[in-house]
């Protein structure tokens, strides 16, 4: 059975490639702002607003035929404004998807609560989310233990085809922009890796997770327009700060009691 939400990574997406570098809260080495540029694809996805509208801005990306682009600079309206959105793919319901990933990346891949069970048990909610037109974040965790956190990923399921043994997920990963080739093979047997084919290309991943996700107010507006800094939205913001705060914590903890 296939399943298609209409979303297409060569339309939809960004025309540039996830290769920022940035620190988040000081402590987590970012490998990129994947979870940022998944977000606000799906943002303007959801508002009837693709990267290549005028309501987006004119630093995104417009036709697919273009070719890859240049990063836009970091001191952009649009660099900011996926930023923003990816500490809000941590940070957002009092860093849930941090949790997720954190218990995750810490329990053996095959525990009761670890991520080949975690992924299988998901699949039945992101095929009904898609069946109803709505892409779906998905968190990806390769790494195991706390110091290699980083090493997880955040792409975005558009499609499925259920086959008998398995299901596949297609994805816009932002490290391979303009691809709608990309795409997620979960088999139903949880003993058997997970991988995301890239053309010819394959990555194994220990398992994935559907995350929380919420769109951002006035996703219309120009980039570089003021967005609101206090009421809930601010609010949420920093008690999201202090989860993340404490899950730091809690790492450290870890690391230090395994080192003992």
């Amino acid at each position: 059975m296939l399943i298609d939400t209409g979303f297409r990574p060569s339309v939809h997406g960004f025309a540039f490639r996830n290769a920022w570098h940035d620190t988040l809260l000081g402590v987590f080495a970012s490998r990129g702002r994947c979870g940022g540029m998944v977000f606000l694809a799906l943002d303007r996805f959801a508002a009837g607003s693709d990267p290549g509208t005028p309501s987006a801005t004119a630093e995104a990306p417009s036709e697919a035929h273009r070719g890859v682009e240049e990063m836009p600079p970091y001191d952009s309206p649009l660099a900011r404004l996926i930023w923003r959105r990816q500490v809000d793919s941590v940070v957002g319901g009092l860093g849930v998807n941090l949790w997720r990933f954190a218990r995750l990346t810490y329990l053996p891949t095959q525990a009761a609560l670890g991520a080949a069970r975690t992924a299988r048990s998901e699949l039945d909610g992101i095929l009904r989310s898609l069946a109803e037109g709505r892409p779906v974040p998905l968190g990806l965790v390769s790494a195991l233990g706390f110091p290699h956190l980083a090493r997880n990923h955040q792409v975005l399921a558009y499609a499925a085809e259920t086959r008998d043994d398995r299901v596949l997920l297609r994805v816009y990963d932002p490290n391979h922009p303009l691809r709608d080739d990309v795409a997620i093979v979960v088999p139903l047997d949880a003993r058997e890796p997970i991988v995301e084919r890239i053309g010819a290309r394959v990555m194994k991943w220990r398992g994935l997770f559907a995350e929380r996700y919420v769109p951002v107010p006035g996703v219309g507006r120009r980039a570089g327009a003021a967005s609101p800094s206090t009421g809930p939205d601010a609010l949420r913001r920093v008690w999201g700060m202090a989860a993340i705060g404490a899950v730091v914590g809690l790492l450290l903890a870890a690391i230090v009691r395994r080192r003992r």
